[in-house]
Order: structure tokens, then C-alpha cells, then sequence
């Protein structure tokens, strides 16, 4: 009601439709617009079908001094201030917070009219928040640089400036396209290369990025610029924005590497365990067909010992090659050497089905969980223990099996399966670890738990742990008066 007074109390029927029109563009954008009757016909046939019906109509211009008259009223009736120049230090303030967030202009303009709309202050004209953008992200520039003019020493810049020397380097660093099925080995080799020539770079940008005050979203964003721009782009901007650029790089493209080692560890251990288990249930089956196979005849053997046409001083010998017409010398040695020992259960077949696979094992998985750093929530987890030992044994060139059993945490060996996961002497006392089997048992824990989340990777972008993800407690407080 009042907003209809209001426009009912213009001079005139042009400048009460005006007004009524700037009241909803004003409530939808919170702005004000100049605009003509023909850019808006559709707007002005409702407003006068609802509010002036029958009212003759004549599209005239309002004046200068209407339109601005209104503007200040309307602000008034919502209680809005409209824009002044005094104004502004709030808003490049807020501007240079914005943009350490986020520095695409977009961005930080849509920030700024939402911080104008919240203080209910009326936006400025475009050009003039296209230049606080433009200064925020200029300052923001050159507070960067300072900061790596003080913190990057020259072995540092050294190290930026090899990925420069090669025009393919950075190409040679791009990323792999094909998913996890298809990391062959020679692939999964490259993809370790790459890591390693990165290794040193990350370890730099690990240790300043940090000191920059970044926020993830600008470091995946300054980073994308190294791929975006070509080497020679990269030579020829100022040095410490080229440096800024490879740094963020270094420290993504490490962890992108870590998390495709990630995908083929977890693609090539189902598959392995996959395989497996279908080799053990095969065999099993296999054993369970052969022995129904053979039980008519092992009968027959046995009935010849009840056979009252076979006299008992018929010589052995004869009775031997009667028995050979039922089952052939080579059958019946085997059959007999089969029923002697106790059948394999499941579990023992699914370890001799590793055992086939040893081959693959060291060389499809143990180079991924000797290339990936693993850490847990807990200090004295025995797996990640473990796998730092067994690391350790790779590193020497030596086989599990050669050292001795009591350098192997206990914790990882449950009594259950200590029969199959280590080798006895001839009187049963264990001399030290299947080494395959071992091996095998260790990545397969290790997954478990790094699926759960008991294990993690810090250089990860997917993998690290969720505290990585919060903002720590020492800079809440920050945090929060940058969001007030």
C-alpha cells in the first residue's frame, strides 16, 4: 500500500507508471535503471492494466529530475542509502578479502554487490566496480609477489626455472587420460616418473604456499594458468608471477599424480583379488570333480580284497596287474598319493592361487605402495608399520623371506592364517615370512583401511584426510571476522 501511494503521488500518469515499474526493478535487483517506454512495453501494459486501468496513456520521457527524484525516495521507502564515494574504502576493503578467496572478476564483483545489498547501500555504476575489482586483484598481485620475493631463495627459483628450459616439459607433465583400466604398466612407470621429477617442487610448495595466504580455490586456478599459458608465454611474464604460477603448479600436478598412483593401486588389487579368489574356487571345484571321478574306481579297488574269486594265495602280483586294468600305474600312484593327505580347503587354495599371481604382484602393485606415502589416524597403526618395513626390505634389494620373523609386526600375522603366511622347518617352527603371500596380505590390509579412512595420503587432492579440509582452530577466529 504504501509502495502504490507512493508511486499515486507523482505528478504525473508517465511518472507514476515510471515509478511503479522502478519500485519492482528496484525490489528484484536491488538497483536502479534508466530505461525507455519501448524497451520495457510489456513491463508497462501490465503495470497499466493493473494499476491505471482505463486511464489514457501517453509515452513521454520523464525528466532528469523525476527519474533522480525517484531514485532517492524509492532508496528511502526500503530503506536504502544510495551510493557515495564515501563508501569506497569500505568496499575496496572488502574487495581485497574477496579476492583472496577467489580472484576471478566475476567472483569478486557478484561478493561486493552481495556485501552492498546485505549494508543496504545501493550499487555503483558498472565502471566503477569494474575498477575496484581491477585494484583489488592489482594489490592482490602485488602482495603475492613481495611475499615471494621474500620467501622463494635462489635454489628455489633455480628449481622453477628448469620446468622452463624445455619447451615440453610442462607437456611432458600434462595429464593422463585413460582411467585406472587402463594404466598398463609402462604407464603407471611414466606416471611415477613424472612424480618423482616434481618430488622437490611439491616439497617447496608444500613448505610456502602456506606462508601466501592462498586459498585452495586460487591455487587450483593460478595452477590451471601454467597450463594455460605456453613456456614461452611463461619466460616473458614478470618473474614472480611466472613463479607463482609454477609453484601452484607443482603442488597440484604432484597431487593429481598421487591420486592416479591411487586409482591403479585400488583398480589393480581388485583385480588381483578378484582373480584370486576365482582361481581358488576353481581349483576347488576342480579337486571336487576329479575326486568324484575317481571314486568308482578306487571302489573297485577295494573290492578285489573281498573278492572271494580271487584266492588268497593268488601271488600279489597278479592282484597288482588286475588293478592295473582298473586304474593305470600312473593314475592309481597319484590317486593314492592324493587320498593319503588331507584334502585342501578353501582357504589353503586361495593361497596357492596367490602364489600364481606373485609375479604380478611385485610388478604391477609393489612399485605403487613404494611410491605412495601412507599415514594414519593413528601413530601406532601396525600396517602402516609394516608396510614401512617391508619398503625398507625393497630398498635393500632383498626378498621379505630373508630377514628375520621377529622384525615383521607381530599384530599383522592373526593366528589363523600364520600356517600360510609363513614357512616352517621339519619340526614345525616357523623360520620366517611367505614372502609372497605376505606381500600380498599387506597390500590387501592396507587397502581395507585406506578405504576406510584409518589410512590416508597428505599429498593428495581426493585422499588426504578430512582435517585437511577444516579450517584449523588457531585460525578460526580469522577466518570468521573475514566473513563479518
Amino acid at each position: 500500500e504504501s509502495e502504490l501511494a507512493f508511486a499515486s503521488s507523482r505528478p504525473s500518469l508517465q511518472a507514476q507508471v515510471y515509478c511503479v515499474l522502478q519500485i519492482g526493478y528496484f525490489k528484484a535487483k536491488h538497483a536502479f535503471f534508466r530505461f525507455d517506454w519501448h524497451e520495457v512495453e510489456d513491463d508497462c501494459a501490465f503495470v497499466l492494466s493493473r494499476y491505471f486501468h482505463g486511464e489514457a496513456f501517453e509515452r513521454k520521457a520523464i525528466t532528469k529530475h523525476e527519474h533522480y527524484s525517484q531514485r532517492g525516495q524509492i532508496a528511502e521507502l526500503f530503506g536504502y542509502r544510495s551510493w557515495a564515494a564515501s563508501f569506497l574504502p569500505q568496499l575496496a576493503q572488502q574487495a581485497e578479502q574477496i579476492v583472496r578467496r577467489d580472484v576471478m572478476p566475476g567472483f569478486v564483483a557478484a561478493e561486493l554487490i552481495v556485501w552492498l545489498s546485505e549494508h543496504k547501500i545501493i550499487r555503483p555504476g558498472h565502471t566503477t566496480l569494474q575498477e575496484l575489482v581491477s585494484e583489488a586483484l592489482s594489490t592482490e598481485r602485488r602482495r603475492l609477489g613481495g611475499l615471494l620475493a621474500e620467501v622463494l631463495d635462489e635454489s628455489a627459483k633455480a628449481a622453477l626455472g628448469q620446468l622452463l628450459v624445455r619447451d615440453d616439459t610442462l607437456s611432458q607433465l600434462a595429464a593422463l587420460k585413460q582411467d585406472a583400466k587402463d594404466f598398463g604398466w609402462r604407464q603407471m612407470a611414466g606416471e611415477r616418473e613424472k612424480r618423482a621429477t616434481l618430488k622437490s617442487l611439491h616439497g617447496i610448495a608444500k613448505a610456502l604456499l602456506p606462508k601466501l595466504g592462498i586459498s585452495q580455490q586460487n591455487l587450483l586456478y593460478y595452477a590451471s594458468l601454467a597450463n594455460f599459458y605456453t613456456v614461452h608465454d611463461l619466460r616473458h611474464l614478470k618473474a614472480e608471477q611466472t613463479r607463482l604460477y609454477l609453484l601452484c603448479y607443482a603442488w597440484v600436478r604432484y597431487r593429481q599424480l598421487t591420486d592416479n598412483l591411487v586409482d591403479a593401486m585400488a583398480f589393480h588389487m581388485k583385480k588381483l583379488e578378484d582373480e584370486s579368489r576365482t582361481g581358488a574356487k576353481q581349483s576347488f571345484v576342480a579337486e571336487q570333480l576329479r575326486r568324484h571321478q575317481e571314486t568308482p574306481q578306487v571302489g573297485r579297488l577295494l573290492s578285489l580284497y573281498v573278492d572271494d574269486s580271487v584266492a588268497d594265495p593268488t601271488p600279489f602280483g597278479e592282484v597288482r596287474q588286475r588293478a592295473y586294468k582298473i586304474m593305470s600305474r600312473e593314475l592309481l600312484q597319484n590317486t593314492a598319493q592324493r587320498m593319503s593327505v588331507k584334502p585342501l580347503n578353501k582357504l589353503a587354495l586361495h593361497w596357492q592361487a596367490v602364489d600364481g599371481l606373485a609375479e604380478r604382484i611385485r610388478r604391477h602393485l609393489r612399485p605403487l605402495y613404494v611410491a605412495l606415502d601412507f599415514a594414519g589416524t593413528a601413530p601406532d597403526n601396525p600396517w602402516l608399520a609394516a608396510l614401512t618395513w617391508a619398503k625398507s626390505v625393497f630398498a635393500k634389494q632383498q626378498r621379505l623371506s630373508q630377514r628375520p620373523l621377529d622384525e615383521c609386526p607381530a599384530a599383522t600375522l592373526p593366528k589363523r592364517l600364520r600356517p600360510y603366511l609363513l614357512m616352517f622347518d621339519a619340526e614345525g617352527t616357523p623360520t620366517g615370512l611367505h614372502a609372497d603371500r605376505y606381500e600380498f596380505w599387506l597390500y590387501r590390509q592396507v587397502r581395507k583401511r585406506f578405504q576406510a579412512g584409518e589410512l590416508y595420503i597428505d599429498d593428495s587432492l581426493q585422499h588426504r584426510h578430512l582435517s585437511d579440509e577444516l579450517v584449523s582452530m588457531d585460525e578460526k577466529a580469522a577466518v570468521l571476522a573475514q566473513m563479518d
